[in-house]
């Protein structure tokens, strides 16, 4: 008789997870859920419990929890593959605090407060259409005036070197952009690279901006990466990101991990139609996964080195303002999606 011997071992379980780490200490975010990195190579599945209760079961994947709350909490790990009697292989804490001052457009229990009538111009600012003729120096540019506005109050404060703008179209707000990057800076140099998949609705007025480099790529390009990285060597400074391509939920995350290689302390990123769908204010309830999922699992995996810094917005309101606080940016997290661009 032959017998086949399998051995499984456990490795530490301080292993199996990636983060939260334990006992590690996690900024709280209005509406941003719990997120947990399990170790990959493991090539395992687990039935993940917060607080005793059970979540899901997960091999290979991201997992992202509804808020559980501010405080101390458990989080625990069962092997599928175990006995129900010895499959626990996972037993650690983490804790959720609040180290900045609440924001004034938050209520004590973190909801958002908005007069019925802010909401009420929302929805008809959306739906009427206006936001279609909406123009700068004559140009489309499809964005809020009140958007436009904080855009050029947010310039002014950390006066760029560059700016990203992603989703040109007719250029508008390129123009917009460039004003207002002529007045912030005057004669120091910075630069404005627009970048969409195709440029043939551009207004010529463009062309005869110097500051102004117009780049046909796709959004999440390697090609866009590398000018990027290129222009903040050249022209020391702060990065102003404005991401207005596609609106699905897996490319403002491919759009994210891309320039999170090039991200430093202080750069500001914005990311429009967070109003689209995902909450409350949603604009439409049906639109499916959007720009706002994108962020909330940008913060929610992030949310020591990137806050959300400046919410109250006409069209952005929801989660779309984005700072680099933390000081070593280069540990930003992304959902670790295949990108079909990053060889373009």
């Amino acid at each position: 008789m032959k017998w086949l011997v399998v051995l499984v071992v456990l490795h530490g379980a301080s292993s199996l997870v990636v983060k939260p780490e334990k006992g590690e200490e996690l900024r709280w975010v209005p509406d941003v859920p719990l997120w947990i990195r399990l170790d990959k190579s493991r090539r395992e599945c687990f039935d993940i419990h917060v607080d005793g209760l059970s979540q899901t079961i997960a091999c290979d994947s991201d997992i992202f929890i509804d808020d559980p709350g501010i405080g101390e909490h458990s989080l625990q790990l069962f092997a599928t593959f175990l006995p129900t009697a010895s499959s626990l292989v996972y037993n650690e804490t983490f804790r959720l605090v609040v180290k900045d001052t609440m924001p004034d457009w938050l209520s004590e229990d973190g909801k958002y407060q908005y007069p019925e009538s802010v909401e009420g111009y929302h929805q008809w600012w959306y739906h009427s259409g206006v936001w279609s003729n909406t123009y700068w120096r004559g140009v489309v540019s499809h964005k809020a005036p009140t958007d436009m506005w904080n855009y050029q109050e947010i310039i002014h404060e950390i006066k760029p070197s560059v700016v990203l703008e992603v989703g040109t179209r007719f250029g508008g707000s390129t123009l917009f952009f460039s004003d207002v990057m002529k007045a912030v800076h005057q004669t120091s140099a910075y630069k404005i690279l627009t970048v969409d998949i195709d440029h043939d609705s551009i207004n010529s007025q463009l062309n005869r901006e110097p500051r102004v480099e117009i780049l046909t790529a796709p959004s999440a390009s390697l090609r866009v990466q590398r000018r990027l990285k290129e222009l903040r060597d050249e022209l020391p400074g702060s990065l102003f990101v404005i991401l207005d391509g596609d609106h699905g939920a897996d490319n403002v995350t491919l759009e994210l991990q891309m320039i999170s290689q090039v991200l430093r302390r202080g750069d500001y990123v914005v990311v429009e139609d967070t109003n689209l769908d995902g909450h409350e204010f949603a604009v439409h309830p049906n639109w499916g996964p959007c720009p706002y999922d994108a962020v909330i699992q940008f913060l929610a995996m992030n949310s020591m080195l990137i806050f959300m810094w400046f919410a109250l917005s006409l069209v952005l309101k929801m989660a779309g303002f984005l700072r680099v606080v933390g000081e070593d940016p280069q540990n930003i997290y992304s959902l670790e999606l295949h990108n079909p661009y990053l060889d373009m």
